[in-house]
Formats: structure tokens, C-alpha cells, sequence
């Protein structure tokens, strides 16, 4: 009798357990899929003047740093994480990481205009997350023999390019055991993927209208080279300045601006041949588009379905909401029902293939 009760009951439970294992497949593809973008900045919880540097993470689990500039506590900041790859607009200070961040980021009296407690890295933020994390720096060619020579002379061994797997996908594989340098071209593409051949991070160099070039060549320039260049008020040319456009597994598109104004090429070649559905906008109407020029190149040529401000040359929060007398406040204004999701340092906002923000998004604002 308990032997035919056993039977009895696996009868029962084993149909059971097969269709819940039939079922797991499907069930782990359901899962939301998404994109985490971390806003990394001077002052937690708010959206600060000099805030450049993004993290983004794939599904997949690779994660890349974009812009670390001066916000950064260089290789050692905890915020980081793992550094898969690292992408650079331009050589400007705030952006490649002349000074690396000194403050508490965690304090609340912690500085948010423009001028943050830093100190000079002699070396570039950017090299110094590298050297740390071992990371791949994908950058414009001359920016990247450039900083090669840089993470050598922080790990005191020559920086290896970064070798490209695949045919057509241009795979560069992570984690790495070591950092690597890569030159990118308008117009190529490098795929970053833990695995080869399997979907990874797409990622395509784009035009930026703006100056580019190594200033205060006494800070990053060797001697006696430094000096004669400052002698003589020179800066130091190293490529040109750019955007990229960043296609994640889960289908969502991004458009990294860089310091740019409006251009054709937003419409020509970042609209109408790569489709982003996000775009992260530099514009402080100082030293890149204002707010009626950025709403135009949004709204007009690249027409995302969502849009991340940055590059404020303003303190543009206080407690977490946008102050009205900003010129980020104008641009959502301008940009009527397109939602704007504002980047406040530490607060993690993951969206799907869609660009829809579906967790941290208590920030976003619209007309």
C-alpha cells in the first residue's frame, strides 16, 4: 500500500515538475531586460555643474564608463564596479580627467558648482580606471596612442592594443586580464562581448562639432615639451572630438552627443542610418549647444523617444529637482511631451529596448 501511494503521488508531482522545466526557458526570457544607466557626479543625489561620466550596463553584463572626466575619484572610486570599456568624447579636461574628484560625494555640503574638490592626476582619470580595472579604452586613434603611453607610465609596462576577434563584428572580449588601447574611426564598429560570437555592446563612433585639444600642456606633457608649448600659448592636438552611438542587446539605441552644436550629421547618419531611441545631449550654452539649440537638434533632426541632459556648467538640482532657473529647466520646457530623464549621481535608471524608464525614474520631468 505505501508503495502504490508513492507511485500515486509521483504520478501526480512529475507532470508537475516537468512543465515547470519546460517552462523555466521561457520564463527567464520574459524577464524584463534592461539597460542600467548610473549617473556618476560630484555631489550624490544631484545633477551637478561639472557631471560627465555615465555607467552603462548590458543584460549582459558588460559595463562601460563614458566621459569619466573630473567627477570620478579615479581607479579606487567604489562607485565604479567593474570597468569593462571605457569611451571618451574629447580631450578636454572635464572630459578625459585632468583632476580626479577629492570631495565626499556622500557629504551633503559637498561642493556642486563648478569647481569641485579635485587634484591633479598628471596621467588623466581616464588612464587611471584603466590601469585599475583593466579596462578597454575605445577611443579616436591619436587619443588612444596617447593614452596608452599614459597607463604605461602608471603600470610601468607598455599598453597592448586591443585585439579584435571575429569577422564583421570587430569583437573585443572582456573581462581582460590587462587594460588595452583601441583606435576607432568614424564609421567602424567595435562590438565589446564577454563571449565570442555571442551579442555584446555595439559600438559606432560619430561627428561632434567642437575643439579638441590637450590645454595646460604642463599637466599632461612630459618635460621639457610642456614647457616650451605653455612658453609659446599652445595646446596639443590629439584627434578630433566626437560622439558615438551605443546599440545594447536589448534593442534600446543611445546617442552620446559629446560637445557639439547641432549639425546635419544628427540627422543624416545619427537619425536616419543608426535610429537611437535615447540620446545623452550635452548642452550648456557656453561651451555646447544651449537649450533652445539641443531641443531643436532633439526634437528636429535626431528625434529620440527620450532624452538624458548633461554638460550643465550649472549647478541644475537642489534635494533631487530640477531648479526652475536653470537652463536644463528651459530645455524641458522646450522639449514639451519628449521625456526628459535627469541625471542625479548615484541614482541608477535602467530602460528597455524601447527607451523607456521603468526604475529610477521618480526624476523624470515633462511639460
Amino acid at each position: 500500500m505505501k508503495k502504490q501511494a508513492i507511485n500515486r503521488l509521483a504520478m501526480l508531482v512529475l507532470p508537475v515538475v516537468l512543465a515547470a522545466l519546460a517552462l523555466e526557458p521561457l520564463a527567464r526570457a520574459q524577464q524584463p531586460r534592461t539597460v542600467k544607466i548610473t549617473p556618476i557626479g560630484a555631489q550624490t543625489g544631484e545633477y551637478c555643474a561639472r557631471d560627465r561620466a555615465l555607467l552603462f550596463e548590458d543584460p549582459t553584463g558588460v559595463r562601460i564608463l563614458y566621459d569619466p572626466g573630473i567627477t570620478v575619484a579615479g581607479g579606487g572610486d567604489t562607485r565604479l564596479g567593474d570597468v569593462h570599456a571605457i569611451l571618451v568624447s574629447h580631450n578636454h579636461f572635464d572630459h578625459i580627467g585632468y583632476r580626479r574628484l577629492t570631495q565626499d560625494p556622500d557629504d551633503p555640503k559637498a561642493i556642486c558648482g563648478l569647481t569641485p574638490q579635485t587634484t591633479q592626476t598628471g596621467n588623466t582619470t581616464t588612464a587611471e580606471i584603466a590601469a585599475a580595472k583593466n579596462s578597454a579604452v575605445l577611443v579616436n586613434g591619436d587619443m588612444a596612442r596617447f593614452l596608452s603611453g599614459k597607463i604605461e607610465s602608471i603600470r610601468g609596462v607598455p599598453t597592448p592594443g586591443c585585439p579584435i576577434e571575429g569577422s564583421g563584428a570587430n569583437e573585443v572580449l572582456v573581462p581582460r586580464s590587462s587594460p588595452c588601447t583601441g583606435g576607432v574611426a568614424f564609421g567602424s564598429l567595435r562590438t565589446v562581448t564577454r563571449a565570442a560570437g555571442t551579442p555584446g555592446v555595439r559600438i559606432n563612433m560619430v561627428t561632434a562639432l567642437h575643439s579638441d585639444s590637450l590645454f595646460n600642456p604642463n599637466l599632461l606633457f612630459t618635460a621639457p615639451l610642456g614647457g616650451y608649448m605653455q612658453e609659446n600659448s599652445l595646446n596639443g592636438y590629439d584627434g578630433l572630438a566626437n560622439g558615438y552611438v551605443l546599440t545594447f542587446t536589448n534593442g534600446l539605441k543611445v546617442y552620446l552627443s559629446g560637445d557639439t552644436g547641432p549639425m546635419s550629421d544628427m540627422a543624416m547618419i545619427v537619425r536616419d542610418l543608426y535610429h537611437p531611441n535615447l540620446a545623452v545631449v550635452n548642452m550648456d550654452g557656453v561651451n555646447t549647444m544651449g537649450p533652445e539649440e539641443a531641443a531643436y537638434a532633439m526634437k528636429t533632426l535626431v528625434r529620440p523617444a527620450a532624452v538624458i541632459p548633461s554638460h550643465a556648467a550649472e549647478a541644475v538640482t537642489t534635494n533631487g529637482s530640477v531648479n526652475p532657473d536653470s537652463r536644463t529647466a528651459l530645455f524641458v520646457d522646450l522639449l514639451g511631451d519628449m521625456p526628459v530623464y535627469v541625471p542625479l549621481s548615484g541614482t541608477t535608471m535602467e530602460f528597455d529596448g524601447d527607451a523607456n524608464c521603468v526604475v529610477g525614474c521618480a526624476h523624470r520631468r515633462r511639460r
